[in-house]
């Protein structure tokens, strides 16, 4: 019996599921080089988001293992913007660098797996366009568990729950408050838009608040210049009307979202880019349902669709109030608004524009919504925008 007992407790032992220790940061034990423009290299360290390394086509960044621990991934930020590359090992039997990752995901914060375990690695420029590769930060990591502050992002791809359009990035704080902490942690499946067409810094910042408003889906980021103007007229001047509505339409169609929420009809009291995005969304309602609008890339590719529901922020005189300071078990008891602030904290490009504002100031209630279309009947004041979805 007692030889039974102990077989069956190295058993249990052997069985039990073994949980792997995260990955530890072993960038400021590896060795770096580069092919060329050596004196900038400490500028993928120096944890900057403004501050990056390049290279021309074939040029590299090399990095080798301290000692014989292994490199199991690398998680770069890119500078500029993103061109393509490839990962290379360096194979001691045949004494020369082969090829082991590339990708066709363009992430502005990318994480790139080397599950073999390598010693040395090279990230090389592969461009096909003449663009220079851009590194604003690079982090090396050890064997274990990827840990939670490395961002690995997806594309999504199917029907979306929500979708929230956006026109700079930190406005989906700054006039949305907790909307996306406090749908992510319902499992909804949302979508982040946003319509300006900002800097690799800025970029990195809306990833990292995403990120940590527990968003796994790569946001959809436009290509519309920063060019604001006061007015609804004036701003579609700037962009072009059937472009910027045929943009959102595009939206609609590929991701098909029960509820689709966007600014304000006032544009917020601040731009036009946030009016166009309401009048956009309006319009949409009918143009994304037009088998004659669009047709090369929305019709064609993702047919028609209509939204359940569309919701304009402060729209109406009895909006829908969200509550957003209920502790949530998927943030540790965090509120949405405790990690929507936390968020806002990480983004620059609110405080680098004439806008110059933070949450909290007053600058709007981003809890309140109007219901401005709804194939599913009037909202009752559930506090919910998913309201009579799914009955």
């Amino acid at each position: 019996m007692k030889k039974l007992l102990v077989c069956l407790a190295l058993l249990l032992v052997f069985c039990l599921p073994a949980f792997a220790e995260d990955a530890q940061d072993i960038t400021g034990q590896c060795v770096l080089t580069a092919s060329g423009n050596k004196k900038d290299l400490g500028a993928v360290t120096d944890g900057d988001y403004y501050t990056c390394w390049t290279c021309n086509k074939g040029g590299y960044i090399q990095v080798e293992a301290p000692g014989e621990q292994p490199l199991y991934g690398l998680y770069v930020s890119w500078g500029k913007y993103i061109t393509k590359w490839e990962i290379l090992a360096y194979d001691v039997q045949s004494d020369a660098w082969q090829p082991v990752y590339a990708t066709e995901d363009e992430f502005y914060n990318q994480y790139i797996p080397l599950t073999e375990g390598y010693s040395a690695v090279r990230l090389i420029n592969r461009t096909t366009d003449g663009h220079e590769m851009a590194v604003s930060e690079l982090k090396v990591l050890g064997s274990g568990a990827v840990p939670g502050w490395v961002q690995q992002w997806k594309n999504f791809e199917g029907k979306a729950d929500l979708v929230l359009l956006v026109t700079d990035p930190g406005d989906e704080y700054l006039f949305f408050g907790g909307l996306i902490p406090m749908y992510v942690a319902q499992g909804k499946e949302v979508m982040l838009c946003e319509c300006v067409n900002t800097i690799a810094a800025y970029k990195s910042q809306l990833l990292d608040g995403a990120w940590l408003c527990g968003l796994t889906n790569y946001p959809y980021m436009a290509y519309f210049r920063p060019n604001m103007s006061a007015t609804l007229r004036g701003q579609y001047d700037l962009w072009s009307e059937v472009q910027f509505v045929r943009h959102v339409s595009r939206i609609v169609r590929m991701y098909q979202p029960e509820v689709l929420v966007t600014h304000a009809k006032n544009g917020e009291n601040i731009d036009g880019g946030h009016r166009v995005c309401a009048d956009a969304a309006i319009q949409s309602l009918v143009k994304a349902m037009d088998d004659k609008y669009d047709v090369g890339y929305g019709y064609k590719l993702w047919g028609n669709y209509k939204v359940k529901k569309l919701y304009l922020h402060l729209y109406g005189d009895q909006p829908t109030a969200l509550d957003y300071d209920v502790p949530l078990d998927f943030f540790g008891g965090e509120t949405a608004r405790d990690m929507a602030e936390q968020a806002y904290a990480l983004q620059d490009y609110q405080r680098k524009t004439v806008k110059g504002k933070t949450m909290g100031e007053g600058v709007c209630d981003g809890s309140l919504y109007g219901l401005y279309y709804s194939q599913v009947g009037e909202d009752t004041g559930a506090g919910d925008l998913f309201e009579h979805l799914g009955e």
